[in-house]
């Protein structure tokens, strides 16, 4: 709507129109959370919601919080998203760095629902973050995979390998606790 856009009436029109989009998704999650406490069906629901891939690249501000690289790369302002799961009656709200991804969802819900492990086809990708509702869980255990066309990276809670051509061979290592914007190299010295 275009009420949604006046209060970036003074940025330039890709970002109107981008923060606009914004704020018609929260007025949409807010009523789907307001009918779901409306019903009584709140504290009794797993609601998750998150992002697609990266930040824009040209919005003002700028949308991957001083991250390196946009939508499409495998730097982490391409991969990392907004990320929320709201459980009223389980989880106490608060921010984890804990590094998640839509992989996890799966065996999320399976281990939620208490699916048993002998039914699901092996190897299940992800990891179950039901752990991490009750309280911080510590480092994750297995790394995320990530691959657009040639571009590549596999990230843990500390370091991430990637290549912009899987093809070629050439890696680079980060250290995302001491380089949270990827701008050294460790490879050589790691």
């Amino acid at each position: 709507l275009e009420a949604d856009k006046v209060a970036f009436g003074a940025l330039d029109k890709a970002s109107q129109d981008h923060y606009g989009e914004l704020v018609a998704l929260d007025r949409s999650l807010g009523k789907l959370r307001q009918k779901l406490r409306d019903f009584g069906m709140a504290e009794k629901t797993l609601l998750v919601f998150n992002s697609d891939n990266g930040g824009l690249p040209g919005i003002t501000p700028e949308t991957v919080g001083g991250l390196r690289g946009f939508k499409g790369s495998v730097f982490e302002g391409g991969l990392r998203v907004p990320g929320i799961i709201e459980w009223p009656g389980v989880i106490q709200p608060r921010v984890t760095k804990y590094a998640a991804c839509t992989m996890d969802l799966f065996p999320t819900v399976a281990d939620v629902v208490g699916l048993p492990a002998e039914v699901m086809l092996k190897p299940v990708d992800g990891t179950s973050l039901k752990p991490l509702f009750a309280g911080e869980t510590g480092e994750r255990k297995k790394p995320i995979p990530f691959r657009f066309g040639t571009k590549a990276a596999l990230t843990g809670q500390r370091y991430k390998l990637l290549t912009e051509n899987i093809g070629k061979g050439d890696f680079q290592l980060y250290d995302l606790e001491a380089d949270t914007q990827e701008t050294k190299d460790i490879r050589k010295e790691q």
